[in-house]
């Protein structure tokens, strides 16, 4: 029972056993109807069968006499009636063919369906016995069919029957009798009969429709359970580590779904796989030329190649440089991870990017007037916003300085906000530089990317990684447009005091 292929198969024959079960629970409730129905039908036939035999046997009588006997006159008034039950009793029990069984019972009855005495062929005495649904009723015509009714009998419980107008022939023969028709009568069939005839043909049904059902229970279980099989088989091996497995979207539209899910969820390992293969190598390419230098330095100090006072000073300078460069990255890396994973709570100050930009323009001044690139600073609308002072300065210091860095002498920096939208500010820092290359700026907030340029490979460290993840806890976005030859514009977005309240409150 551990595989859903045999759950499914196991549920559809549980389904189909509780079907069939009502279906025949309904049936039965229903046999009494059908068994008083197939009971009439054989009563009409022997009925029919019953008058014309009658009829038959009144012509006999009247034109041939008994074996040995001489002719004799023909009986009249009970004597014929009682002499033409005889002969009825005699044909249909006493004949080879076996027309009527025991049960089976042929009486006279008068107008008022009462049985006459003495003109019944039963084992049983019938006197008092009454045929009461056709008490009052117009006698019917000969030629109509026999019509149904029950015997009301005294000494037992009612049995069907059915009744057959006497023809003329027959009602002349009875003369004097008030006989008015004919009734055959018999017990239903037992529910046991009825039962006994269905029962091979209703399990003759069942198990053809139970062996449908199973066969298109097991294509439909096949359905479900080959594509999750197919899942599990891609599932150990992406476990292996085969990323490239993808799933063909087949089956029912849930399974289809849950593929297109695992294929997904496969690019996005692959991806970050591959993010952190190039991390780790990028992260090894920046370390390792500040520790080079360091021990390049170290020993040459140690082993006398650098004696003097003024080497010793410079490389020592180098050393202490370096050092603090791998500890300076050692320590955005421990930031960056920090504020990944929620350890860093940013404070929700009320800060007005006025005062933000006024000492950012303090602290990038002098860098202007040395590099000859200008800064211009504009700010429109609303600049009220809750945050972490610190925190925004750093996105800002990390933007400005990536500008200055690659903007020639003679360009310009600027920096605006203005208001994007009702309860969102747009912050932008553009710069006049050579612009960064298309296929670089899907992937200028990862760690430590390097693009293509002219020059060779371009890193980015982690500034920019940082600086995402800062505007993101302050509820924005940021990202780049560049145009090459003509600059690049970095964007970013912050939520307003009034609508930075209103989801503190709403959480």
């Amino acid at each position: 029972m551990d595989s859903l292929q045999v759950r499914l198969l196991v549920t559809y024959f549980f389904v189909i056993a509780v079907t069939l079960g009502l279906a025949a629970l309904s049936l039965l409730l229903q046999l009494g109807e059908y068994r008083d129905s197939i009971s009439y039908g054989n009563l009409e036939d022997m009925g029919r069968l019953v008058n014309s035999q009658a009829s038959l046997q009144i012509q006999l009588a009247a034109t041939e006499p008994r074996p040995g006997e001489e002719p004799a006159p023909t009986p009249s008034g009970g004597d014929s009636g009682k002499t033409l039950l005889a002969d009825l009793n005699n044909y249909f029990n006493n004949s080879e063919s076996g027309r009527l069984s025991r049960e089976t019972i042929v009486a006279v009855i008068d107008a008022t369906g009462r049985v006459l005495p003495g003109f019944a062929t039963s084992s049983t005495s019938l006197d008092g016995s009454v045929v009461k649904d056709l008490a009052g009723q117009t006698p019917a015509d000969p030629m109509s069919d026999p019509r149904r009714c029950r015997l009301d009998r005294p000494d037992g419980p009612d049995i069907l029957c059915v009744s057959i107008p006497l023809g003329a022939d027959t009602l002349e023969e009875l003369a004097g009798t008030e006989a008015s028709a004919i009734i055959v009568a018999r017990p239903a069939a037992s529910l046991g009969e009825i039962v006994g005839d269905l029962f091979p043909r209703l399990v003759f049904s069942g198990l053809i429709g139970v062996a449908a059902a199973l066969v298109l229970g097991f294509a439909l279980s096949q359905s479900v359970a080959a594509p999750l099989r197919n899942i599990a088989r891609a599932a150990r091996s992406v476990a292996r580590g085969n990323y490239r497995q993808r799933l063909p979207a087949t089956g029912p539209r849930e399974v289809r779904d849950l593929a297109a899910n695992f294929n997904r969820m496969t690019e996005e390992v692959q991806r970050s796989q591959q993010t952190l293969r190039d991390f780790l190598a990028n992260i090894s390419h920046e370390l390792k030329t500040p520790l080079t230098s360091i021990r390049g330095f170290s020993e040459a100090m140690l082993d006398g190649t650098i004696d003097d006072q003024v080497g010793i000073e410079r490389s020592a300078k180098i050393i202490s440089d370096e050092s603090n460069r791998v500890l300076r990255l050692v320590q955005e890396l421990l930031d960056l991870s920090r504020i990944e994973s929620g350890q860093v709570s940013m404070q929700q100050d009320a800060i007005d990017l006025r005062e933000l930009f006024e000492h950012v323009g303090e602290v990038f001044a002098l860098r202007s007037e040395e590099s000859g690139v200008g800064l211009d600073v504009a700010l429109q609308g609303n600049a009220h916003i809750r945050g972490d002072f610190d925190r925004l300065e750093q996105v800002m210091n990390n933007l400005l300085d990536n500008a200055f860095r690659h903007t020639p002498e003679g360009g310009t920096v600027r920096v605006a906000c203005r208001d994007l939208q009702p309860g969102t500010l747009q912050v932008t820092v553009a710069d006049t530089g050579p612009g960064i290359p298309l296929n670089d700026l899907p992937h200028l907030f990862e760690r430590f990317y390097r693009g293509d340029n002219q020059n060779g490979r371009q890193g980015y460290g982690l500034g920019l990684a940082i600086s995402r993840e800062i505007v993101r806890a302050h509820g924005g976005e940021i990202w780049a447009t560049s145009e090459p030859g003509k600059g690049t514009t970095f964007v970013f977005t912050l939520p307003t005091a009034a609508r930075a309240a209103r989801i503190a409150a709403a959480r």
